[in-house]
């Protein structure tokens, strides 16, 4: 028996047979490889090393993994590049990615700014392996998760924010596929979910939001940077 296997129910694909992609950017080779290997003990996700200065953006719109493990504080940022914009880049290349911060830099600034890129979680890189195994199946299943250390400082944060639209992740991502012209049968292939789902999801969406057609859809996300380009 691996340390896995306990967990291997909690994270299997809706479509059995199907993996979870999943990549591992970190400035250490050997620590984000020996992570890859013991995360591929699983059958349920296929894990694979990004280097260090390796063109994320690219790797993503190409891969379209659904979750790209890395460290906030090992980003090569700029003030034309912050986090917010990185993590707005990252939706660009692939709607459905989402981002998991694991990292040794635990404080106030990297949630708020986590939250603000649109990070699914923060978790430490100290904490077992059985913890982070939890965090990828909370987040495929469209949860957020932040471990102990973070959660100190996610409830005073959370506490501050409001919603300004009140949509759920998933009505986010719904209304980005319709927006990028996929049909609710690819949106539904893309989230792993039925067709009935998808469309119940955008017209809850559209109800929320007020908007009466393709059009208006359209512009909001783009209005929002959801999205940059058709």
């Amino acid at each position: 028996m691996t340390k896995f296997e306990d967990f291997q129910l909690a994270i299997t694909p809706p479509n059995r047979g199907s993996k979870q992609t999943v990549l591992v950017s970190d400035r250490n080779p050997m620590f984000a490889e020996m992570l890859v290997n013991e995360l591929s003990v699983t059958a349920a996700l296929d894990c694979h090393f990004v280097p260090q200065g390796a063109d994320l953006f690219t790797l993503v719109t190409s891969l379209k993994p659904d979750i790209l493990i890395l460290d906030p504080a090992n980003l090569q940022l700029s003030p034309n590049q912050d986090l917010v914009s990185f993590g707005r880049q990252i939706r660009h290349a692939n709607p459905t990615t989402r981002l998991l911060s694991y990292s040794f830099k635990i404080s106030d600034s990297m949630v708020r700014g986590a939250l603000e890129a649109g990070f699914s979680g923060c978790i430490a890189k100290d904490v077992n392996l059985r913890q982070l195994t939890i965090a990828l199946a909370v987040i495929l299943d469209g949860g957020l998760y932040f471990d102990k250390r973070y959660g100190a400082f996610l409830r005073p944060v959370m506490a501050e924010r409001t919603p300004s639209n009140g949509l759920s992740e998933r009505e986010q991502e719904v209304l980005v596929g319709f927006a990028r012209g996929l049909s609710a049968k690819q949106i539904s292939r893309d989230l792993n979910i039925s067709d009935k789902t998808v469309d119940t999801y955008k017209a809850r969406a559209c109800k929320k939001l007020n908007l009466t057609d393709r059009a208006s859809l359209v512009q909001y996300v783009f209005d929002n940077g959801w999205i940059t380009s058709a």
